[in-house]
């Protein structure tokens, strides 16, 4: 095939209609691929929406449209073959040929070393009508072998479809939860390591709180309310997006309630997770009990909590940001310096109030000029409590 008796075409793909997994933490839109009637499932490497385009692993796809595929090392291209017809993906100039003299320049990309393409291009030249069906979504390829029409199919797949979600957000979640471990292991070897954290949110000062950790590119961890969770949906998905870490912190608040046995602790954790889940399509095993955990979660209430796979969070730096409706920024600041210095790995309390927010720049501030790095705390932590004193 020689390239430069190609001609240029415009290639305009369907603008699809997708949902964001909030547990991805890559942040891509995923949308399902079927060929006729089979869901196509990918590991590592999932298929994304990029400006309308449905762009998916080529090497995943290539056995259900009956494709043959072949990479030559030496030119960079993988060359997809059916029957007399023959697409070339050249990954030096991220561009695709075809053997009728078609190009598209800058549709090739590489995600975990797997050839990115697009999906309905290539589809639809091997012989395929592609479709998109808002529920799920799907983006569906097809010739005369499927079995059912467009209206049937996310019926017949859907506890495929379901299946195949928890699959990909656990994949997903692992992933996070190494990547996470990978890089507080390498902040712990270049500096100090602090754990900045709210209660009671999220509010109406969350995303000011947001801005100015992004300013001082700071992640925090926010311990929140159920009822407050599913009171401010898009908070608590940036909170997620923007890389910060979130905890469960019950649901009334009020010690009466959710202390009056363990099994009420856990019921209550239960019911923020299952909040979180319904919100953002994750859950977490972080927990911070209200007022502390001491002196109400006694051993067995201790024992009830790390049963249900929970694991609580206190503090050892109270910044007491809540003591009072009229403290004072400088207090909460001085509260913070004095026993941040004191501590190995610093947890610093915070509440979601205008104090707090006045006060939080000048807290990152000193943080930043004594060598910390504020990270999130992640699931896979050793919790650092009242009843576990080694800091």
């Amino acid at each position: 095939m020689k390239k430069c008796t190609f001609v240029f075409i415009l290639f305009i793909m369907i603008a699809i209609s997708f949902q964001s997994f909030a547990a991805s933490e890559s942040g891509n839109n995923f949308i399902y691929i079927v060929v006729n009637d089979d869901l196509i499932s990918f590991h590592d490497t999932y298929p994304v929406v990029r400006k309308g385009t449905t762009y998916v692993p080529i090497g995943a796809l290539a056995e259900y449209l009956k494709v043959k595929t072949r990479w030559d090392k030496r030119s960079h291209c993988v060359f997809l073959t059916k029957e007399d017809q023959q697409i070339i993906l050249d990954l030096s100039l991220k561009a695709l040929f075809t053997d009728d003299g078609q190009v598209i320049t800058d549709c090739i990309f590489l995600e975990n070393d797997h050839t990115m393409a697009p999906y309905k291009f290539i589809a639809n030249y091997f012989g395929y009508d592609v479709s998109y069906i808002d529920e799920g979504p799907i983006a569906r390829a097809k010739d005369e072998s499927l079995s059912v029409g467009d209206d049937e199919l996310f019926f017949m797949l859907q506890n495929k479809i379901l299946k195949e979600k928890e699959r990909i957000l656990g994949e997903i979640q692992k992933k996070k939860e190494v990547a996470d471990q990978r890089k507080e292991l390498v902040l712990r070897e270049k500096g100090k390591i602090v754990y900045i954290t709210f209660d009671d949110g999220p509010t109406i000062y969350t995303e000011k709180i947001m801005d100015i950790l992004e300013q001082y590119h700071a992640k925090a961890t926010f311990f929140m309310l159920s009822g407050k969770i599913k009171t401010y949906k898009n908070v608590v998905r940036k909170l997620i997006h923007e890389g910060h870490g979130v905890g469960l912190h019950g649901v009334s608040h009020n010690a009466t309630k959710i202390y009056k046995s363990p099994n009420t602790v856990v019921s209550e954790m239960n019911s923020c997770n299952v909040s979180l889940q319904e919100v953002t399509g994750t859950k977490t095993n972080l927990i911070r009990v209200p007022y502390g955990s001491a002196p109400y979660m006694t051993k067995p209430y201790r024992k009830a909590v790390e049963i249900a796979g929970y694991k609580m969070w206190d503090w050892n730096v109270d910044s007491r940001d809540s003591l009072g409706e009229n403290i004072s920024p400088s207090i909460v600041i001085r509260n913070v310096k004095n026993q941040v210095k004191k501590q190995k790995t610093p947890v610093i309390l915070l509440h979601e109030r205008s104090t707090t927010v006045q006060a939080l720049p000048e807290i990152l501030k000193y943080l930043k000029e004594n060598g910390y790095i504020p990270i999130p705390i992640n699931k896979s932590q050793q919790p650092i409590n009242f009843w576990n004193r080694k800091y």
